[in-house]
């Protein structure tokens, strides 16, 4: 890894992180609660939790790597890792419908990149509400399951809100992070 961009323990920690984000997206049963949600259109659970599954750990590899495309390539593995697991959404046809997954990450990667620093909440909210609306398209144009235009305000808003709340819960998370690494090297 002598020519490589990241370090060794920087690519584990972006390993981790978007192990992390997969894991909970794939895993926590939250369905059978958002069923019984009156919210229009499909990926009701990004739209709400998409702050927690997917911003909070590609800001996370941003944040703690603290080098350019750290969160990029956060949000590339947390895809590469969800289409392991299962096709996106569980949409199997097209046989390439995944790969609109693949977009909604890869534009959440990307703005999470651009607005780091002063802006980075903008940048997650942002990215969330992109991965909503991508996921909506793909959804209204492939399966012909489209979110109710009257009534698609609140998810969206809702969809930022969680990306916000994703960017500030992994600031949180990273100075954890940092303050325990720090102790160790003044310690050790």
């Amino acid at each position: 890894m002598k020519n490589s961009y990241f370090s060794f323990n920087e690519w584990l920690l972006i390993l981790i992180f978007a192990l992390c984000g997969a894991l909970m997206n794939s895993y926590l049963p939250l369905k059978s609660f958002l069923d019984g949600l009156d919210m229009t259109g499909p990926a009701k659970g990004m739209a709400l939790f998409g702050g927690f599954f997917f911003v909070m750990w590609v800001y996370l590899g941003r944040k703690v790597i603290d080098k350019k495309y750290a969160g990029l390539t956060t949000a590339i593995l947390v895809i590469s890792f969800c289409l392991f697991l299962s096709p996106w959404y569980g949409v199997t046809s097209p046989s390439w419908f995944s790969l609109y997954g693949l977009l909604a990450l890869l534009s959440l990667g990307i703005l999470v990149e651009l607005f780091y620093g002063k802006w980075d909440w903008v940048g997650g909210g942002l990215g969330n509400l992109f991965c909503l609306v991508i996921t909506w398209l793909a959804f209204g144009f492939h399966q012909q399951i489209w979110a109710e235009a009257k009534h698609a305000f609140l998810p969206l808003l809702a969809a930022f809100i969680s990306g916000v709340a994703g960017v500030l819960l992994a600031r949180v998370i990273a100075k954890i992070i940092s303050g325990k690494t720090t102790k160790r090297l003044y310690q050790g």
